[in-house]
């Protein structure tokens, strides 16, 4: 019944995307004689090829991304093959120590971004939280790697930094588009891969893979390039954004233990260290998930910065009787009817019915909840 468990659920949800992107530094490492565009196009084919089984799970509309405008198009499928082919690419050749450590700052760009959305706040404890995670990264970095900054590498550190603000910028902006479901990535990913693809067949020679490789491309595919984002776009459009930008810093840490695990890498002291910073800011930064709401959940009054829309989704996420529940759902009609009566320029309100209208959908989700337990306790008695 209570909306906040719901914002916790989805903020473990996403929680769980990040540990699956942790296996990708150890899969890249089974791919690096194939070319990068040839990896992503290729891994993108395979998640892709999960699409029917998330249809099938949600119950979703397999056709539900046709439906989305054309800019979600271009930010999903821009982000997901930009990110992925300049991080691949860049990797193999960028100084380490630099390119981990700009790596490490699309966590903070997610938690500071996410201060200008709609409905939320930064905190202090987000702030202190990012900056632990981003110390325990740093302290992952191996002193005595003085690579030189020669044969390209400012070029392939630049191209790290843009897919770092990519991908913080795309984290940003999916908050914003809650009307778009999750389970609509599956025909994102099936056009991530034909662009890659046909920017390989421009661009690099096609390399036989070998079983390995495949079974590595399938890998990426269905863990960080599938199922890791899956979770990741869910929690960001219902869980607590600024919490999940902090948990990401765990990915370096948990990548960076399995490739100790896995090849011949060595596993020390130091490792451990780094971990126990990254997860203690990730539980600092995560406060605001565990933290009592104190505000009424009938007040929606709009506040100084934001619109009547913010107001109830922030109240809509507090509600934990029945009472509460009935006075949003009113407040939500109430505030769609005075916009019908102020109707002259559409433009004007587009922002806050499309807020009040995904309202109004988990309104209705949540009444539905409380009919079930009705009926369940009925056949009980």
């Amino acid at each position: 019944m209570n909306l906040a468990k719901n914002r916790i659920a989805a903020s473990a949800i996403g929680a769980m995307g990040v540990i699956l992107w942790a296996t990708e530094t150890t899969l890249v490492t089974y791919t690096t004689a194939i070319p990068p565009l040839q990896t992503v196009a290729i891994a993108f084919f395979f998640a892709a090829a999960m699409s029917p089984g998330v249809w099938l799970v949600t119950r979703s509309h397999p056709l539900l991304a046709f439906r989305q405008p054309l800019r979600v198009w271009i930010l999903t499928v821009g982000s997901l093959v930009g990110y992925h082919a300049c991080i691949y690419y860049a990797t193999q050749k960028a100084p380490p120590a630099a390119a981990a450590l700009l790596q490490g700052t699309t966590p903070l760009m997610i938690v500071l971004g996410s201060a200008f959305l709609p409905g939320e706040r930064l905190r202090w404890w987000h702030v202190v939280g990012a900056v632990m995670g981003l110390a325990g990264v740093i302290s992952l970095i191996d002193p005595g790697d003085h690579a030189s900054l020669s044969d390209g590498a400012p070029f392939y550190l630049s191209l790290i930094g843009v897919a770092a603000a990519l991908w913080g910028l795309y984290s940003v902006l999916t908050r914003t588009l809650p009307e778009v479901p999750s389970s609509a990535l599956g025909l994102f990913y099936a056009a991530s891969a034909v662009v890659s693809f046909v920017a390989h067949l421009g661009l690099e020679p096609w390399v036989q893979p070998n079983t390995t490789e495949w079974l590595a491309m399938a890998a990426l595919g269905c863990l960080p390039m599938g199922l890791a984002i899956y979770f990741w776009d869910y929690g960001l459009k219902r869980g607590d954004i600024q919490a999940l930008g902090a948990f990401s810093y765990v990915e370096p840490f948990i990548g960076a233990l399995l490739v100790a695990l896995f090849t011949r890498a060595v596993l020390d002291i130091s490792l451990l260290w780094a971990g126990l910073l990254v997860v203690c800011g990730a539980i600092v930064a995560s406060a605001s998930l565990w933290k009592r709401q104190r505000e009424s959940a009938g007040d929606v009054r709009a506040p100084a910065n934001g619109t009547r829309g913010t107001a109830i989704l922030d109240a809509l996420a507090t509600v934990s009787t029945r009472e509460d529940l009935s006075s949003v759902s009113n407040s939500i009609l109430e505030r769609l009817m005075e916009i019908g009566q102020d109707y002259a320029d559409p433009r004007k309100h587009d922002v806050e019915i499309r807020q009040l209208l995904h309202a109004l959908s988990l309104s209705i989700s949540v009444w539905d909840e409380c009919e079930s337990a009705d009926a369940r306790q009925l056949d009980a008695a």
